[in-house]
């Protein structure tokens, strides 16, 4: 992923203006104080008061916002800038109360080197709290949305898998006490090479070809394969294959292909955009079930 190019794609997109360097009140825009100046009467200060008084009697909580989160938005990610109070990836593990240290990503131009955490919507919204509440000038995080399809792959029971609900009792995880060998919950969250199973436009020899870069003249080879626990809908008024949760019994025919690296993972994650997600399946190639992963979509079907 070039950080630089997802950088210009959203420049057309990113107006805001920058507080003065002397403004003694940073979170106040300078043109709003004016106007209230010039109708009411208010010297500088008391405009630059009443204003700060209003936008935080209006600003939703911290607690409010999360709660209010779709799920969509919170499973959004995005390459948050390491700079200023949030330089490293251990301070940002501190402002969004993090259980592990965010991977950093590298990225770099003809005149800048910067870099990266990846990021959710549920940190992000943490870590503009903790800006928001610290002492010290305004500093505005840069936060670049990336589409790409949410995988978090639970190391302590089945979520997400595809067509089951893991809340119920029958797909929750037993007392360690009570079982003879260690929980296995299939695929873990960097293991690879891992099974995926296709459909749709990624059921093609040259899609994978144009998105994937091989060594040499390595082709990718897709196998016959069918998934349990899903059906096969559409989206955007039938132009898209949608992937949802089925019954245990359902089944769903496609193709499979091992997926070697999580660069070449990220790759396809990319092109399914966050309009999906991975989740766990259960592969059958050749009559022989194998544990993988394919893209379940998230939104509203037709």
């Amino acid at each position: 992923m070039d950080l630089f190019d997802e950088l210009e794609n959203l420049a057309v997109a990113a107006v805001y203006e920058e507080p003065d360097d002397d403004d003694d009140i940073p979170h106040t825009n300078k043109g709003t104080i004016k106007m209230w100046q010039d109708r009411f009467g208010y010297t500088y200060e008391e405009a630059a008061a009443v204003i700060g008084i209003t936008q935080n009697a209006t600003k939703p909580s911290t607690l409010t916002q999360q709660a209010t989160l779709s799920p969509a938005q919170a499973r959004a990610v995005y390459l948050l800038r390491l700079n200023g109070p949030i330089s490293t990836p251990q301070r940002i593990q501190i402002a969004a109360n993090l259980e592990t240290i965010p991977e950093s990503h590298h990225g770099s131009s003809v005149d800048v080197d910067a870099v990266f955490c990846k990021v959710d919507g549920r940190t992000k919204i943490a870590i503009e709290s903790w800006l928001s509440n610290r002492n010290g000038p305004l500093f505005r995080p840069l936060f670049i949305p990336v589409k790409i399809a949410y995988k978090e792959l639970s190391s302590h029971s089945l979520y997400p898998t595809l067509g089951k609900d893991t809340t119920l009792p029958q797909f929750r995880p037993q007392d360690s006490h009570l079982l003879s060998a260690p929980h296995s919950f299939g695929r873990t969250q960097n293991q690879f090479p891992v099974w995926y199973f296709f459909y749709g436009t990624l059921d093609s020899v040259p899609k994978l070809c144009s998105l994937i870069s091989f060594s040499g003249d390595d082709i990718p080879i897709l196998y016959d394969a069918s998934v349990m626990g899903g059906r096969m809908e559409t989206w955007g008024n039938g132009k898209y294959k949608a992937l949802v949760n089925g019954s245990e019994r359902s089944c769903v025919k496609g193709s499979a292909y091992q997926v070697m690296s999580e660069e070449h993972e990220d790759a396809l994650r990319k092109y399914e955009t966050d309009a999906y997600e991975v989740v766990r399946c259960l592969i059958k190639i050749d009559g022989t079930a194998v544990p993988g992963c394919t893209f379940r979509f998230i939104g509203e079907t037709d």
